[in-house]
């Protein structure tokens, strides 16, 4: 068993094995492909089933078959998320100046639930930026 790792943003991770516990698989942007958005593959040439317990997935997909134990401190699958998304942009006058504000979002397009993604209408959750 693999424990506490990061392998964020890894296409392969740098360590391999069937179980994973508290490790953080997570990428930053998720993929668009046939015009729906999913996760990276964690071992794109790898079908081999793995277990991953209280491991961060966002933007992942597993091996086909895995077992997934609280993703995300959740009891779903790993999160399908774009991030820092412009819903929103105005231009405010400060000072006698003309400033451009944009509101930001986050859009959650899905989970990955035993071994399917499930999907729903996005749900966008407000953020501030940084």
């Amino acid at each position: 068993m693999i424990e506490g790792k990061n392998f964020s943003n890894q296409i392969v991770p740098s360590e391999i094995d069937t179980e994973y516990k508290d490790c953080n698989f997570s990428h930053s942007n998720c993929l668009t492909v046939l015009g729906q958005k999913v996760g990276h593959r964690i071992f794109p040439d790898d079908d081999t089933p793995r277990t991953f317990i209280d491991c961060n997935m966002t933007n992942c997909e597993p091996p086909p078959g895995s077992i997934i134990m609280k993703a995300n401190g959740q009891h779903t699958g790993p999160t399908i998320v774009e991030r820092m998304i412009v819903v929103n942009t105005e231009l405010v006058e400060i000072d006698g100046e003309q400033i451009e504000v944009k509101d930001y979002v986050d859009r959650i397009h899905g989970h990955y639930y035993q071994g399917v993604y499930s999907y729903k209408t996005p749900i966008d959750i407000p953020r501030e930026a940084k």
